[in-house]
């Protein structure tokens, strides 16, 4: 996990950030996670929040938010709209993890879709990979709900290393017979 420089992103309208789920845990646990001091940032008419962001092996982007009162709940925001790539990546706060309802920011979601479905057509992608394993009788079998490139690809790259071993791959789901490798 890599520290991402907030100073960049905080207020940056270079890309879109999607917020997909609240973690209940507090600002001090998250510090202590994070390993690093937090930008501080003033929002108008909210006050201040602290803000870390990191950046996985897999190229996941994660942005938390905290803001200055009281409770133990932050936001957390991901590069790519992809609820169950975050979930996988944030397992060890499960039991704090609320993901976000799809439709609540749909409108949202689908406006920053539009706007940067040129320079970021991944976006539109986000539901389009299926990721398969090869059945203990040699048919292929699909896992999990359809996904992103990159989630599906970070989901095989950690299957792989189970103890269960079996062939995975990923495969488009228009194509749900593409070649194995």
């Amino acid at each position: 996990m890599q520290h991402l420089d907030m100073s960049k992103i905080i207020g940056s309208r270079d890309r879109p950030w999607f917020t997909v789920a609240e973690v209940w845990i507090d600002r001090e646990e998250a510090r202590a996670f994070y390993h690093a001091e937090p930008m501080i940032e003033e929002e108008p008419g909210l006050g201040l929040a602290d803000y870390w962001g990191v950046q996985y092996a897999c190229g996941l982007k994660l942005v938390f938010e905290y803001f200055h009162h009281p409770g133990n709940c932050g936001v957390v925001s991901a590069d790519v709209f992809c609820p169950q790539h975050v979930e996988r990546h944030l397992r060890h706060w499960k039991k704090s993890l609320r993901i976000f309802p799809d439709e609540m920011f749909q409108i949202d979601r689908e406006s920053m879709f539009i706007r940067f479905q040129e320079t970021m057509p991944e976006l539109l992608t986000h539901r389009d990979y299926q990721v398969m394993r090869q059945g203990d009788d040699g048919n292929p079998l699909s896992m999990g709900n359809p996904t992103t490139y990159r989630d599906a690809q970070c989901w095989v790259t950690e299957l792989e290393k189970s103890i269960h071993k079996q062939i995975y791959w990923v495969t488009r789901c228009d194509t749900l017979t593409a070649d194995r490798p």
